[in-house]
């Protein structure tokens, strides 16, 4: 029996196949759901559960088949074959990038020459609870970060504000009075005053603290100036405060900056009045080039679109990034909300408002990845996402948008079996371990980085011609 994927829908046929032996030596499966977790969630649980529109809840056993370590072995090779050579079709309009690559580059020579780097590239990537778990862009962060330098985390959430939540190369830490807004989404209203990452925490309580530690050389604080604002004190590795005020006469964007020393620091925030304070978010950067994590679970893309217009225009085009990633579709593909026609229209309209923001940005969207969803007593691949890949890329071709396929990386529909077989994608069928993040994003960065090669050999040889063109010129004018 073959267990080899070739990245199109057949392959389902082969991994249903080997499926069927593989359960055999799992767990018996549950009894026949309503409704199953897969489907209607992305966001990582314990145990997959589901919930029906009347509120019935059901389980549905997850199992890791028992395979033997050599054959376990046998696939994670193959998949790592798969993986680690560049595919240089992959990235679809990938000219779309050559003004992330012209930052890039400009970096790296200046880099070259040892003068002292002083700009700081930056990336920022939304996304869902693929994103929101940083093991992804985690590893996009440690790998960029290697070759072009270490230019911070960049944003984060402010605080602590949902279980689970963390950013690699940091810590952070809340006191128990703040209230968390943005992550029941489907409770919010247009014009939410969320800020860039879609996430807020607030109180009217004296003596409520956040902290962050990061290595950084140049901090913000994002908070919501408003009428009545309370006040803020703000200190770095326990010196002396400095005093923030969100009070204003109208509600806005507001932004303490501060420059420190390299190294690492604790930042601390605590409120000093009974008024209301809400803080939207840190951004701490230094020379170099960051990957940055915006990821709320459960998340689609067109949420962005009921975050305040003016918070986030202003914010977006403050932090001016190099390279906008969007990487949604999970939970768009298992929704009834939409057809390919809706959430193309949707779509389009997330990247009209990032596009009228930052025009000189270039856009990354990276597909959704293969998925299974429990039916009929067995794992089944779920072509949900042919849709959204169809309204993603027909967007991404009209908009002028880089299009990475994550599906068609991992090895293409059907796929997931073989990555949950290999223990690098959890029993959910959905999510990945650390592992599986790890080799999506490996992969990821090398078809970046081969696409970024192209784009210096391509200049170079612009370069070269108009110089051959202006010397020829001269010489027949001579």
């Amino acid at each position: 029996m073959s267990y080899r994927l070739r990245g199109t829908k057949a392959a389902a046929l082969t991994v249903l196949a080997f499926a069927a032996g593989a359960l055999l030596a799992a767990d018996p499966p549950a009894k026949k759901s309503p409704s199953s977790a897969a489907s209607r969630k992305s966001a990582p649980t314990r145990h997959a559960a589901s919930k029906t529109r009347h509120s019935t809840r059901t389980r549905v056993r997850a199992s890791v088949p028992r395979l033997d370590p050599a054959h376990r072995a046998e696939l994670v090779e193959e998949i790592n074959a798969r993986l680690k050579e560049p595919d240089p079709h992959i990235i679809s309009y990938e000219t779309a990038l050559d003004g992330f690559y012209a930052q890039l580059a400009s970096h790296e020579n200046e880099k070259r020459t040892g003068a002292t780097a002083t700009d700081t590239v930056r990336v920022l990537q939304w996304g869902d609870s693929h994103t929101a778990a940083d093991m992804f862009t985690g590893e996009t962060r440690r790998v960029i970060q290697l070759q072009f330098g270490d230019g911070g985390i960049g944003y984060s959430y402010a605080g602590h504000p949902f279980a689970g939540y963390r950013i690699l190369g940091s810590a952070r830490a809340q006191s128990a009075g703040w209230k968390t807004e943005g992550n029941k989404f489907r409770q919010l209203t247009e014009g939410a005053e969320l800020g860039m990452g879609g996430i807020s925490i607030s109180t009217d309580l004296p003596g409520e603290w956040v902290t962050l530690d990061a290595p950084c050389t140049e901090l913000e604080l994002q908070y919501l100036q408003q009428p009545g604002g309370g006040s803020l004190r703000f200190a770095d590795n326990d010196g002396d405060p400095i005093e923030i005020q969100t009070n204003a006469p109208q509600t806005g964007a507001g932004t303490f900056h501060y420059n420190c020393t390299a190294g690492d620091h604790h930042f601390k925030v605590t409120t000093e009045d009974r008024a209301p304070v809400t803080l939207l978010g840190w951004v701490a950067t230094q020379p170099g080039v960051t990957w940055e994590s915006i990821g709320i679970n459960g998340a689609e893309a067109p949420l962005i679109l009921k975050w305040d217009r003016q918070l986030f225009s202003q914010y977006l085009k403050d932090n001016s990034p190099a390279l906008i990633v969007l990487a949604y579709g999970t939970n768009e593909a298992a929704s009834s909300d939409w057809d390919e026609e809706s959430y193309q229209s949707a779509f389009a309209s997330v990247i009209d408002a990032i596009h009228s923001d930052v025009p000189e940005s270039s856009i990354l969207v990276l597909g959704p990845t293969d998925r299974f969803i429990f039916r009929r007593h067995a794992w089944r691949a779920y072509d949900g996402a042919d849709k959204i890949i169809a309204a993603q890329r027909a967007v991404c071709r009209a908009e002028g948008c880089a299009y990475w396929d994550q599906r068609e990386r991992m090895g293409g529909f059907g796929s997931m079996q073989q990555w949950v077989y290999a223990g690098w994608a959890q029993p959910d069928h959905t999510h990945f371990t650390g592992d599986g993040y790890r080799a999506l994003a490996d992969a990821l960065m090398a078809d970046l980085m081969a696409g970024y090669q192209a784009y210096k050999e391509r200049h170079a040889l612009n370069t070269q011609t108009a110089v051959q063109g202006a010397t020829l010129g001269a010489t027949l004018t001579n």
